[in-house]
């Protein structure tokens, strides 16, 4: 193993200790006794981040061309994750008493909670261009960061996504 193969296993296994200690924060751990959808979110973030770590394990740093393609990949899922949470905060702003009537208060607040933070993190995470560098090695390790970042928008936006499927309750059996 490389010197920058173990630099990026480091850069995913930080990054699913960072997702654990975001989820609690965000989210809570105790949400999945009530909601068990919210498991696949979760449990998928990690998934990402494991198989980006064992993957990295025997990759070698592509050249700088193929590597400029790649960051302009990630940041280019990242900005239609931002668009879409800016998206769905404007529809809950011009919507908001009528959602109102659809999800408790309480679930209401989590979810426009979770959206504001997959917005965030997508823009402040992803977007901004840290530093152009010049060497291979240095790019991709800049790719291998902000992929973080964008995992974390893309799962907390579908963590949200599900709290709205339990809102709707459409599959709720009928007693």
């Amino acid at each position: 193993m490389t010197a920058f193969n173990a630099m990026t296993v480091l850069i995913y296994l930080l990054g699913i200790a960072g997702w654990l200690v975001l989820w609690k924060w965000l989210v809570g751990y105790p949400v999945f006794k009530h909601k068990k959808l919210l498991h696949i979110v979760f449990i998928g973030a990690i998934f990402v981040l494991v198989i980006n770590a064992i993957l990295s394990l025997t990759s070698a740093i592509p050249p700088y061309e193929t590597e400029l393609k790649l960051y302009a990949y990630v940041e280019e899922n990242s900005k239609i994750v931002a668009q879409l949470s800016l998206t769905i905060c404007l529809f809950i702003a011009v919507g908001f008493t009528k959602l109102s009537t659809i999800m408790a208060i309480d679930e209401l607040k989590r979810f426009i909670w979770l959206i504001f933070w997959s917005l965030f993190i997508a823009v402040i995470g992803c977007l901004p261009l840290y530093w152009m560098p010049s060497s291979d090695f240095w790019l991709t390790a800049l790719r291998h960061l902000k992929t973080i970042p964008y995992v974390y928008s893309l799962f907390l936006l579908g963590a949200a996504a599900i709290l709205f499927i339990y809102a709707l309750k459409y599959r709720q059996r009928k007693s």
